[in-house]
């Protein structure tokens, strides 16, 4: 790959350099995706903590834990840089500290995120196996349209302008390089195209706005023989939308209001069987919302059913100002 250009693969997206002594830089700046403002996607700075701490333990190691806060917006023109602190390891665990930053253009470093890793040598058994199941019964990948297809079929409806559908596709369409998603009918996301279409009726109109829910098949486009690269690359798709799903259920967009973005996140893995080439089903949810702030779930299962990961995250919701001003 030449200096400067975007990744092709979720590997190559997810890929770090060594630097020695575990530091690491990532192989390709971090990219933008579904925000009004001109910064990197959170999904590219989680993944890359994620490799970086991956690359300091034995394989034998498995991540189970990454949690951690965002500290400030990563640029899109620099890379990003990781140093590991090795806090724990023994014969079953072992635990990183992870500082991730940018080179600010006085090339003094600033923090981007700082995320906790914690990993166990995989158990002989288990003694109880359970997982809850989705909110609803979902239609399968095979009935479900893929985002291009979704999108060209309510152009041709007349259910949103063809306008509005080339802006939905170039917000969202650095994720469609790395994986194929085909959204659930039954579910809002796919139907307002997660709130850009504001006046469109969803099938859950009725429900309350924690009852909500958001849907989709996903699979990775290329193969991840790695594992460390399958739990990169959840870390990567799993930190989408979910500082904006409580509008997106609310029938709204990211222009109806301010500042909206992630404020930590807590990254879960329930097994190391994930195979990324097989169809994966991730459904959101809002859960609360209060002082300024909103706390949003992503669950994630596989086509049997097992829960393979979740993504919590409590993001800052800011009224616009003027909506502020309007009820003074």
């Amino acid at each position: 790959m030449s200096h400067g250009s975007m990744a092709s693969t979720m590997r190559e997206q997810v890929a770090v350099d060594d630097l020695g002594s575990d530091h690491f830089t990532s192989r390709v700046d971090p990219a933008r995706m579904g925000n009004k403002a001109n910064i990197a996607y959170g999904g590219c700075t989680i993944s890359i903590g994620v490799q970086a701490a991956c690359s300091t333990v034995s394989p034998k190691y498995l991540l189970y834990s990454a949690t951690g806060n965002y500290l400030g917006p990563a640029l899109t023109d620099r890379k990003l840089k990781c140093t590991v602190r090795r806090v724990r390891d023994t014969r079953t665990f072992a635990t990183r500290l992870v500082e991730i930053s940018q080179d600010q253009d006085d090339g003094k470093p600033r923090l981007c995120m700082i995320m906790l890793a914690d990993f166990q040598v995989k158990e002989e058994a288990s003694l109880l196996v359970y997982s809850a199941p989705p909110s609803m019964s979902y239609s399968p990948p095979e009935k479900c349209l893929t985002t291009q297809e979704a999108t060209e079929d309510k152009v041709q409806r007349g259910v949103v302008t063809k306008k509005l559908g080339v802006l939905y596709l170039a917000t969202f369409g650095f994720n469609s390089r790395f994986f194929e998603t085909r959204g659930c009918p039954e579910t809002i996301a796919p139907n307002n195209l997660y709130g850009m279409a504001k006046t469109v009726k969803t099938p859950q109109e009725s429900l309350d706005l924690t009852s909500k829910t958001s849907a989709d098949w996903f699979r990775c486009r290329h193969p991840l023989e790695r594992l460390q690269d399958r739990f990169s690359a959840l870390g990567f798709i799993l930190d989408a939308a979910l500082s904006f799903i409580p509008l997106t259920h609310s029938s709204k967009f990211l222009d109806d209001a301010g500042p909206c973005s992630s404020l930590d996140f807590a990254l879960r893995f329930f097994t190391a069987e994930i195979n990324l080439d097989n169809w994966h089903l991730r459904e959101m949810k809002t859960i609360a919302g209060n002082d300024g702030r909103t706390y949003t779930e992503a669950r994630l299962w596989d086509q049997q059913g097992n829960m393979v990961a979740t993504m919590n995250q409590q993001s800052i919701m800011r009224p616009l100002k003027k909506d502020i001003q309007a009820a003074l």
